[in-house]
């Protein structure tokens, strides 16, 4: 049996991120290496999440993304801020994860 962790690293963080970086491609038209470094992650990860080709479990895990959860952050994330990203994540993963991680006080956090 998996537990709230396994699911946020293995299916929600993903699909949080493809999100943010599709959001970030369409609204900013920023290139995948900029978008990389914005969420630490490698330029071979974007190119997957911005071209369509992630696992149907993070793809399914996306399609329940409020995309309002990510407007409330995303002008902050476009300039960089790592601490909206990480709300932002925190945020989507408590309400589709419906687990509350104790790692971080950001979860319940806003803007």
């Amino acid at each position: 049996m998996t537990n709230g962790y396994e699911v946020a690293s293995k299916e929600v963080v993903p699909a949080a991120r493809l999100a943010i970086a599709k959001t970030l491609k369409e609204r900013y038209n920023m290139t995948e290496s900029s978008i990389a470094d914005i969420l630490g992650v490698a330029q071979a990860a974007v190119s997957k999440y911005v071209n369509d080709k992630c696992s149907a479990s993070v793809e399914e895990m996306y399609k329940k993304i409020d995309r309002a959860k990510i407007d409330a952050y995303i002008d902050r994330i476009a300039k960089g801020d790592q601490a909206k990203l990480k709300q932002c994540i925190c945020s989507i993963c408590f309400v589709l994860n419906k687990f509350d991680c104790k790692f971080s006080t950001l979860s319940g956090s806003s803007n």
